[in-house]
């Protein structure tokens, strides 16, 4: 990427990255499989701007080459929107293949890289027009900051710098200070929480007694795992996983109460380990319909991988699977 610019938030950095470049009549196809809050923004905030957004499965190619190019010339669209990572059943999105689309329907790629981090996979050597960062996340790594970034081409960047001036959400300065200072530290705390996750992928994997389903893409047993050995960076998978725990809620509340280092939080990328419920954070405004749809069920936790010692992670694990396992039987 030739240029960027830092926003006040994740969110903020997608808002300035569509409305900057489109307008009424505009039309997106994105991935049906996105971020709660992006899919809401989309579908709902947008909308009322006179942009109207398609959902479809961006991991089902042909599928989503089909949405993507069926229109008529004039009313394919201006914008296709996926992220790298999915959240939160963790698909590696095909960004060289859906470059193609893009660049058939002469429509621009954003590509949401939050989950990856360049560290893992740099958007723009597959073909994207636009890259955003929720900088809160990996990038800043302490959860002391809130913080988004946008890249692109210089003659995009200054569209879209002038927008942000005048929509006003312009990253704090003393955010940028402390994202600064973390970059220092960013890829060694990568390694290790990418190391730390793909450990865990793989015990929580063995736990089938209680584990029913392990999201996590550098699992041979993942759906997209070709695609992600094909575009990720030195055989890292990135440090999110989430899981499925047997016994529906009541066990996946029991899983929660009973772990004493790890805590339930919203947020993510952080040096220490945390989980979330999508269903009642990320993913609380999207239908349980719709969220069935993509896999997300009341039973999955979304785990954030720190740098902790592995031992001492995987042991509260254990014990708060087994209390989960008491409490289901």
């Amino acid at each position: 990427m030739e240029a960027g610019i830092a926003c006040s938030s994740g969110m903020s950095a997608l808002m300035i990255a569509t409305l900057a470049n489109l307008g009424k009549g505009d039309s997106i196809v994105a991935s049906s499989d996105l971020y709660g809050g992006t899919t809401i923004f989309l579908r709902e905030e947008l909308k009322r701007f006179g942009i109207s957004t398609f959902f479809d499965d961006a991991s089902n190619l042909d599928r989503f080459e089909r949405i993507v190019g069926k229109k008529k010339k004039k009313q394919r669209p201006k914008m296709l929107v996926v992220e790298t990572i999915s959240n939160p059943t963790m698909k590696v999105c095909d960004l060289k293949e859906i470059s193609k689309i893009a660049q058939e329907a002469e429509a621009w790629l954003l590509v949401d890289n939050t989950m990856a981090t360049p560290y893992v996979a740099r958007p723009r050597d597959f073909g994207a027009d636009i890259v955003v960062h929720s900088g809160t996340k990996f990038l800043g790594g302490h959860h002391d900051i809130t913080l988004g970034l946008v890249c692109s081409n210089r003659i995009r960047m200054k569209r879209m710098s002038e927008f942000l001036t005048r929509a006003g959400p312009i990253a704090a300065p003393f955010d940028c200070w402390l994202a600064q200072r973390s970059l220092t530290t960013w890829k060694v705390r990568m390694e290790k929480s990418c190391e730390n996750a793909m450990k865990l992928a793989e015990y929580l994997e063995g736990r089938d007694d209680v584990v029913s389903r392990v999201y996590y893409p550098g699992l041979a047993s993942h759906p997209t795992h070709d695609i992600a050995r094909r575009i990720f960076e030195e055989d890292m998978y990135g440090a999110m996983l989430s899981f499925d725990i047997r016994g529906g809620l009541q066990s996946a509340n029991s899983f929660v109460k009973a772990l004493s280092h790890v805590r339930l939080t919203p947020s993510l990328g952080g040096v220490r380990t945390t989980i979330s419920h999508p269903g009642k954070t990320s993913h609380r405004n999207i239908s349980q319909a719709e969220r069935q749809i993509s896999g997300i069920s009341d039973s999955m936790i979304r785990v954030s991988v720190g740098v902790e010692d592995y031992e001492k992670l995987e042991e509260d694990f254990d014990l708060a699977l087994n209390k989960a396992k008491r409490s289901s039987s």
